[in-house]
């Protein structure tokens, strides 16, 4: 399990050792050799960041592997999932399967502008956008998008978790950086256009997206080539919509959404636990974002719902049976800080009997 570090690892951990029929043994790998949730894994390595040195990430994950006789390697990051695509086959020589695509799968989903195209072709809802690599663009894209009497939303087309984001709006007033964790920015067309004109973006960079006022909702999908095994709908409860940080689920069914997820998954032949992103526009009908190639960082909310969606990907991964429990719907879920203990071996929470 790598990203083993996130916010939500010990979760996702746990939630593989509920399943006792797995008698899983956790291996954890992150960038950052201290994070404290190595102490919840059976193992930790410390890793190359994918992001920046790809190949020796994949080189130094594929020699763990081998280390630890590993059975399943399942991705936390869309850069881990781009550079594990090209090694799926060493990987499986060394007897690991790898919760991941193909590589060319892979790389339509991570680019957003090749996606939608894709997506929209197929007659998939998504909002309106434009690919755009200057200041002249962006000028004409907002001004397409509905600016100045709509909010725009500008972000790069590779990229992850509202990492440079930028909402467009006529009211902002200066420039500025919203004060959460992600730090994603706020301004009108003018200011914005003048520091696309001081620092240019990279050519075919940026994408320029209709904003959606309504509900925003997460939703997992578990499949194999196509086929769906689980979809599981939850509405955002956040006060910042772009937040990095979950501030809260309701676990929900959405007709429209689900058939919209069903018909993407089979459109593109998407396998394991991947994510998709839906706004919905003023009158709730939902757009597609995006899609995620890799399980959500907030993927243990289903649990609390009645599916345990880390167990049913081992499952599928080993070829064991899959039995799917019923959703329970309307279930809230919230993020919480809790203190833990380790006097030898892994830790434990605060509470439970130690280990």
């Amino acid at each position: 399990m790598t990203c083993v570090g996130g916010h939500y690892g010990i979760d996702i951990i746990d939630s593989i050792r509920a399943d006792r029929n797995l008698n899983a043994r956790v291996v954890g790998v992150d960038g950052n050799s201290s994070v404290t949730n190595r102490y919840f894994a059976d193992a930790f390595h410390q890793v190359p960041l994918a992001s920046s040195e790809p190949d020796r990430f994949t080189d130094s994950l594929l020699e763990i592997c081998r280390r630890e006789s590993i059975d399943v390697v399942i991705p936390g990051a869309d850069e881990e999932v781009w550079a594990l695509s090209q090694a799926t086959a060493e990987f499986e020589r060394a007897g690991a399967r790898c919760a991941v695509m193909d590589f060319e799968r892979v790389d339509l989903i991570r680019d957003k502008a090749r996606f939608l195209d894709r997506a929209k072709a197929a007659g998939v809802p998504v909002p309106r956008y434009a690919a755009i690599s200057n200041a002249e663009q962006f000028e004409d894209a907002v001004t397409s998008l509905g600016y100045p009497n709509s909010r725009v939303v500008v972000k790069p087309r590779i990229g992850r978790g509202a990492r440079g984001v930028v909402i467009v709006d006529s009211a902002a007033g200066d420039q500025s950086v919203i004060p959460e964790a992600r730090g994603y920015e706020l301004g009108t067309a003018e200011r914005i256009s003048k520091k696309l004109r001081l620092s240019p973006p990279a050519p075919n960079s940026l994408l320029a997206m209709e904003y959606l006022p309504g509900a925003i909702y997460d939703v997992d999908c578990l499949a194999l080539n196509g086929r769906v095994e689980c979809i599981v709908p939850r509405e955002r409860l956040w006060d910042t919509p772009f937040s990095r940080g979950v501030e809260g689920h309701r676990v929900v069914t959405h007709a429209e959404i689900e058939r919209i997820t069903r018909s993407i998954a089979e459109l593109l032949s998407l396998s394991f636990l991947f994510d998709c992103d839906f706004g919905t526009a003023a009158d709730g009908s939902p757009g597609l974002l995006e899609v995620n190639p890799r399980w959500s960082g907030s993927v243990t909310t289903a649990r609390a719902a009645g599916i345990n969606l880390p167990s049913l990907l081992v499952r599928l991964m080993v070829g064991m049976p899959i039995a799917m429990p019923q959703l329970e719907v309307g279930v809230e879920v919230f993020p919480v800080t809790r203190m833990a203990f380790r006097k030898t071996g892994r830790a434990a929470l605060v509470g439970e009997p130690g280990l």
